[in-house]
């Protein structure tokens, strides 16, 4: 690539990204990077997808790598904190985050101390975050909307929720209309929407929701559900008699947990985690990678998944193989490594071929339950457009939900069901019934999961810090007279 091509790859990357098919950028990027390993600009920009992907290893590796070669890069730093933070290492991440504020001044400072506020949050520190907002100046409408955001989560967090209220009502006057370029503004109407839900004003919380949602709406769910349906109809057990099968004993025995956003994932991982022979993995996007690999492998002209039939053992051994190496950061001394990826669902059936030692837990959970949540929450921004719609949400639930069953009745690998409302009912049996479908020895410690030092990646943060709690079981009826949409497509499985 000479330097005058440097431009277009950019732009092309970047309409990617703001269309977020970051997939598709990732695959331009690394080849584009291949040709120019030193192009700063293409190799901080890869960060952000890795970032995006949620493959936080990936991401902390890059930007180490970077500030390695220059260790002054002032974007590379200002990134360092919050990929430290997204691999668990809290300690480390506050302290770059302390750093930077030493060496800084002006907007450069005052964004560390938004960024330190943000950490503690993370971190459940509320004083501490507390104390890193009160440096951070007032006199500036962007900078003081943007603390008033964090201020605005720490005090749902101290149970506040009438000032939270307040606090957000007043960050959303700063802007005009809520759009896809205001991201913070959105999912300001999600914390809004928190509030009034703790208050128990759920049509006000539902309205916020939907403000929040307004700007994506539009999305169709017809090409995901026949994506969906496509996979059930070729990834059948006859079928896959004929595929090629790794053959290779790997070091790790990898864990995917199944199951729609919300359902339940990163509580069972948490879970899962104070075991000493499990590690959490979060949402790995290896198998992403994997699926890119094998098409350049196989050079075929069939879409995935049906690229498969043209793989051979040496390419499944060679793409289980991959796998590893991206479970070896998380591994440590344990031999599983949980994944709870949500793409989890339509790629099972390609991973059992090249990672035959694999399991897997189907977790379910209420559809309305599951519903509400979702839609209480900002999961567009990450790849979740069918949550703006009700009826869209309702088919793709229903989708998501036949392959799960499917894989179950079409796959050899091990697998065990588990529902979200088991879980939070009866926790220790639930938790025994997992170990032993581990195959591993009962570890009490997994009973307090909320002790872990394993930060948790995903908006479920806070919620996975406390102990086991109910409530969440049977909300959907605080908002039933809004859920017409979902119950006529989910019907079969109320």
């Amino acid at each position: 690539m000479t330097p005058n091509q440097a431009p277009s790859i950019e732009q092309a990357v970047a309409s990617l990204i703001r269309r977020r098919m970051f997939s598709l950028a990732h695959e331009k990027l690394i080849a584009a990077i291949d040709d120019d390993p030193k192009n700063i600009v293409l190799r901080l920009t890869l960060v952000d997808v890795y970032t995006e992907l949620h493959d936080f290893h990936a991401a902390r590796a890059l930007l180490q790598e970077i500030l390695a070669e220059n260790p002054k890069n002032p974007r590379a730093l200002s990134k360092l904190p919050s990929a430290l933070m997204s691999t668990g290492d809290s300690e480390q991440a506050i302290a770059q985050a302390e750093e930077k504020i030493a060496s800084s001044e002006g907007k450069q400072q005052w964004q560390a101390y938004l960024l330190l506020a943000r950490l503690y949050e993370q971190t459940n520190s509320v004083d501490s975050a507390r104390e890193a907002l009160e440096r951070v100046p007032t006199d500036d409408p962007l900078v003081a909307s943007n603390r008033q955001f964090i201020e605005g989560r720490l005090l749902i967090q101290e149970k506040r929720y009438e000032e939270a209220v307040k606090t957000f009502l007043h960050y959303l006057d700063t802007f005009d209309t809520i759009s896809k370029d205001s991201p913070d503004a959105s999912d300001t109407c999600f914390q809004l929407a928190k509030a009034y839900d703790r208050m128990g004003d759920y049509d006000k919380a539902w309205a916020a929701a939907g403000r929040g949602h307004a700007p994506y709406q539009g999305w169709v769910p017809d090409k995901m559900i026949q994506e969906l349906t496509g996979i059930r109809e070729f990834m059948t057990r006859d079928a896959m008699k004929g595929l090629a099968r790794a053959n290779t004993e790997f070091q790790w025995s990898p864990l995917f947990i199944v199951g729609m956003p919300r359902s339940g994932t990163t509580l069972l991982e948490q879970i899962l985690s104070m075991h000493q022979d499990v590690s959490n993995g979060g949402e790995m996007s290896a198998s992403m990678r994997m699926i890119i690999e094998g098409q350049r492998r196989t050079d075929s002209y069939l879409p995935w998944p049906k690229s498969v039939v043209d793989l051979r053992v040496t390419d499944t051994n060679a793409l289980g193989q991959m796998y590893m190496d991206a479970m070896r950061p998380f591994a440590g001394d344990t031999r599983i490594v949980s994944n709870k990826s949500l793409g989890l669902q339509a790629q099972l059936g390609f991973l059992s071929l090249c990672i035959p030692n694999s399991r897997a837990i189907m977790l379910y959970r209420h559809p309305l339950d599951n519903a509400v949540s979702c839609h209480t929450n900002n999961l567009v921004t990450i790849g979740h457009q069918y949550t703006t719609d009700l009826r869209g949400f309702g088919k793709v639930w229903v989708a998501r939900r036949k392959l799960q069953e499917h894989w179950l009745e079409q796959l050899d690998i091990p697998m065990m069901e588990l529902h979200y409302e088991s879980m939070v009912h009866d926790q220790d049996a639930e938790t025994r019934r997992l170990l032993a479908f581990l195959d591993v020895e009962w570890d009490p410690k997994c009973l307090d999961f909320h002790e872990s030092k394993n930060l948790a990646r995903t908006i479920s943060f806070d919620q996975v810090n406390r102990k086991m709690y109910s409530t969440s079981d049977g909300r959907w009826k605080n908002y039933e007279k809004h859920l017409g949409p979902v119950i006529d497509e989910v019907g079969e499985y109320l």
